[in-house]
């Protein structure tokens, strides 16, 4: 590795260091709240090392932002070459669960956090582009009668299946370490929740195990 690879390397770790030190500060107090000389000191840099990286506040936390909702949307962008609207669910439900699961902190951000006015609020295309991935999936279930037939606004149904996720995963980011609660595992909750929402809205509940689960099972029998 010569010279000018090793200092970009150097300078990218540095810059995630810095949105990881901000990320835990503004879950702990609030975006509006924490300062870039928090955030230096708790990395133990200089605040000048943060200007070398980022203009100003407004600068760091809009970086932060475009770069979790672009991790957030890839996973959930993986689903798209998933022809059957169904099958396409459910790999959503679980690109969900786990891009959340795995990364709380990102989550927390993005999801939990009352809204700041900063900047960067105006603007998250990938995380609309995320709500669109799902409002399509749900819009092409209803038109193909995949759902109920009472079953026909897409978009108050996208947002209650997006609820409902959102709330499961909240809780388990928020309140998982509490043992009084009797967390059963993530697999479990996930399954359960996926299929508590969807047994509500297909027209053949059969459907709700993917594809290749049903063969497997057809097999089985």
């Amino acid at each position: 590795m010569g010279t000018a690879d090793r200092i970009e390397r150097e300078r990218q770790e540095k810059r995630a260091r810095i949105l990881e030190a901000a990320r835990e500060l503004f879950v702990e107090r609030g975006v509006e709240a924490v300062t870039l000389r928090e955030i230096a000191q708790r990395i133990e840099y200089s605040t000048t090392a943060i200007y070398v990286h980022f203009a100003d506040k407004a600068a760091l936390v809009g970086a932060m932002v475009s770069e979790d909702f672009a991790a957030f949307a890839t996973g959930l962008e993986k689903t798209a070459q998933i022809a059957d609207p169904v099958e396409r669910l459910h790999a959503l439900h679980e690109a969900y669960f786990a891009f959340a699961l795995s990364m709380p902190r990102h989550y927390q951000l993005l999801f939990l956090m009352p809204p700041s006015h900063e900047p960067h609020e105006a603007a998250n295309p990938a995380g609309i582009e995320g709500y669109r991935v799902l409002l399509a999936t749900i819009a092409q279930c209803i038109r193909e009668g995949r759902f109920r037939p009472d079953v026909t606004d897409a978009d108050a149904t996208a947002q209650a299946v997006w609820g409902a996720v959102h709330g499961m995963v909240s809780l388990l980011i928020v309140h998982g370490g509490h043992a009084d609660f009797r967390w059963r595992s993530r697999e479990v909750l996930s399954r359960t929740t996926y299929d508590i929402v969807l047994r509500g809205l297909l027209r053949d509940p059969d459907e709700i195990a993917p594809r290749a689960t049903k063969k497997r099972r057809t097999t089985r029998g």
